[in-house]
């Protein structure tokens, strides 16, 4: 299917790429596998084979002595924009993510000074409730030792009137 051929087709230029010197990934049954530079290796006999005037076997030699030349790993070069494009739309999706990495620090740091405000000013509210309630506190004693005191003179008056009238 990714090289718009047959698969008699296939077998044949496989055959062909294969005694003119090309390894195929054979398994132990004796069927082959293509993996992606067999794939390449295909493609460049498919045009080796229709941009020049040469025999199906010549162009299998070629195409084995280009594999030869550039080395046994073949890498896959298609740059038909396509890569371009997504290297650019990476860079935007990686800028995009930098943009909003810094945002959230921006928030943390502002929700971090918000709960340190927030932290100040009940501690302050804490400290403020403390001292009206200790006051509160001071100024019922206050009171209650100046009734006691005025109970107190009270009973005096009346001890000294009770003492008196007799």
């Amino acid at each position: 299917a990714l090289l718009s051929i047959k698969e008699s087709t296939l077998r044949k230029y496989a055959l062909l790429l294969k005694d003119a010197g090309y390894q195929f990934h054979v398994n132990d049954k004796g069927q082959r596998g293509y993996f992606n530079k067999d794939v390449i290796v295909i493609k460049r006999f498919l045009e080796v084979k229709n941009n020049r005037d040469m025999t199906l076997e010549q162009a299998a030699n070629a195409v084995v002595s280009w594999v030869e030349q550039t080395g046994v790993s073949v890498r896959v070069i298609e740059n038909d924009g396509k890569k371009d494009r997504y290297d650019t739309d990476m860079k935007e999706l990686k800028e995009l993510v930098n943009k909003q990495n810094e945002l959230i620090k921006d928030l943390i740091n502002r929700m971090d000074q918000q709960q340190k405000y927030i932290d100040e000013r009940l501690n302050k509210r804490d400290e403020r409730i403390e001292e009206t309630i200790k006051e509160s506190q001071a100024t019922k004693k206050l009171l209650l030792e100046a009734k006691e005191a005025q109970e107190e003179k009270k009973q005096r008056k009346g001890l000294i009137k009770w003492f008196m009238k007799d």
